[in-house]
Order: structure tokens, then sequence, then C-alpha cells
């Protein structure tokens, strides 16, 4: 669930039938909404495959762009790939971003994944394991691009080899620093246990820091950072106090003052989806009983958070 600037409007994805009909098979398709339940459009309809996934929401709250498998511009994705699509909030305009061949299976996302606009909505971050530009990815790992908001531009942030690589980036207010996870050792002898973590760089590679140092043979690390436009805040996914759950984590741009948000055992933990600009409201995807008594079967559900001070 991504949520625009004023935390009024969410765009997400659900393999349930939230429109009566609209959705019987299944399939993960795109919706949009009010955060008070109303005004809810499915946007997709698609059959087989995995469906939609990844989204993102310009803040203004007027595209969206995402993750699709299907054929959805018919004859754009015959093969089955995973590319990204954008889509006006209304159903119009849809259009095919990326067009690619093969993918890397071994960390889940072949293809193009983990789309996300910059706060301008003029550019778009997101994940590939293919070689978009020719000979800096040779090697199928998963890296960080930017390109812009209509396909073109596309430029690779990162180069890695081995393990699963880099991504989920989100681009600072001003577009020139990028935070983002890899499971690297980019700053040498800062991850030497191939821990995800989190670190940010300008976009011309300089500056690379990296923010987090996690130890836990039994989790994933630090990972799917978002952060404020003006960098300050920033929150993330990562091992809960349990070491296994996955809980929300926010911390200071620059590493300092981490604090554990949410505390919900059991399933998939819960995971961030977007900050609106003054770094108060949180999108959350969850599959723990976040609100008690809301959720005691344990399914995917969507929640916002208004952060305190």
């Amino acid at each position: 669930m991504i949520v625009d600037a004023t935390g009024k409007k969410v765009a997400f994805t659900s393999n349930c039938d939230l429109v009566p009909g609209g959705n019987a098979d299944g399939n993960a398709e795109l919706f949009y909404m009010n955060t008070d339940g109303t005004g809810l459009r499915q946007l997709t309809t698609s059959v087989g495959g995995f469906g939609v996934g990844n989204t993102s929401l310009d803040l203004g709250g007027h595209r969206i762009v995402f993750t699709s498998d299907r054929d959805l511009v018919p004859g754009g994705n015959a093969d089955g790939n995973d590319e990204l699509f954008g889509i006006n909030v209304d159903g119009t305009g849809l259009r095919q971003l990326t067009h690619t061949t093969g993918g890397n299976e071994v960390c889940g996302f072949p293809g193009n994944s983990h789309p996300r606009f910059d706060f301008s909505g003029q550019r778009i971050t997101f994940d590939s394991d293919r070689d978009l530009v020719p000979g800096q990815n040779a090697d199928g790992n998963t890296e960080l691009f930017v390109m812009n908001a209509d396909g073109s531009g596309v430029v690779q942030l990162t180069s890695t080899t081995g393990n699963c690589g880099s991504g989920e980036g989100s681009l600072d207010g001003t577009g020139t620093q990028v935070v983002f996870d890899s499971d690297h050792d980019l700053v040498a002898g800062q991850n030497t246990d191939g821990n995800s973590e989190i670190f940010k760089m300008n976009v011309d590679g300089t500056g690379l820091v990296q923010l987090t140092s996690t130890v836990n043979p039994d989790g994933y690390g630090s990972y799917q950072p978002w952060w404020t436009p003006d960098t300050e805040t920033i929150v993330f996914r990562g091992d809960g106090s349990d070491g296994v759950t996955p809980q929300l984590f926010r911390m200071n741009g620059n590493g300092t003052r981490v604090v554990q948000v949410t505390c919900g055992f059991g399933g998939f933990g819960s995971s961030p989806w977007g900050i609106t600009p003054d770094g108060k409201t949180i999108s959350i995807e969850s599959s723990s009983d976040l609100v008690p008594g809301s959720n005691s079967d344990l399914n995917f559900e969507l929640y916002l958070m208004r952060l305190r001070p």
C-alpha cells in the first residue's frame, strides 16, 4: 500500500474480490481508494501468473507505477517477465515502461521490480537483474536503477557480483541522493557477513555510507528503506525483538536513533510501503494483529500509522 502526500489516498494490490465480480479468479490486482475506505476502484484485470505487485503512487495521487508479469498492453509482455507499468488512478493511460526478456529466479523477483516514484513524480527508482544499460549488468545480479517516469533515461546506480545484490531505492527530495538496501560489503569490511543492510549514497556513486549493521543468522537484516525528502527520517523493515518476525523501524537519516515502531508476532510481520513528506504518516502492510482483535486470522492487511511527536 502506497500513500499520497496528504495521507488520504492509497494504492495497493490484493488477490481478494474487493469490487464484487471484478476479481473472482483471485489474481493479484491493483486497487485505489481513499484512506477512509471510500472510493474503491479496481484498476487492473489479469488472468494467470502472479498478476500485479510492488505499487508506488506519486505524491500528487495521480499516477501509479507497478510490477506485473502479465501482458497488460497486448504484445508488450508475451513472455511473462516481470515488467514495470504506469497507469492513471482513474484506470486510463496504461503504459509498459520496461521491455526485457528472462530473469534471475534466485532472489524471487525475475526481471524488474520494486518501482518507486521520487518526490517530484518525475523519476522512478527500481530493481532489475537485466542488462538494461548494455554491458553494465552482464552477470544478471539484482541492481538499483533510476529512470524517467516515461521509461526513458535509464541509469544503473549499483554494480555488484554474487548474493542477491542491491535495490529498493528511495531518492531524496533533491534527487541527488538515494537510500537503498544491499547484502554486499559495499563499504569494505562493514558487511562481511552478507546480511541485508541499509546504505545511502549520491546518485553519481560517491559518498557511500552504510547506515545499519546487524548480525542475525536467523533473520534477514535491515531492508526496504524509505526516507523523507529532507533525508531526516528513514523507515525500514528489519528483524524484530524475537529475531525472526520482521518489524517496522525508523531512524535518523544518518543511521542514529533506531526505534522499533511495530510489535506484532507471527506471520510475515510488518513492512513499510511509504511515508508522507512530513515524516508523520507511514503506510504499512502487515500479517500481524497490530490493532488487537482486528486481524486475528493474521491475513495481510493495510494500516496507516501516525507518528508522534
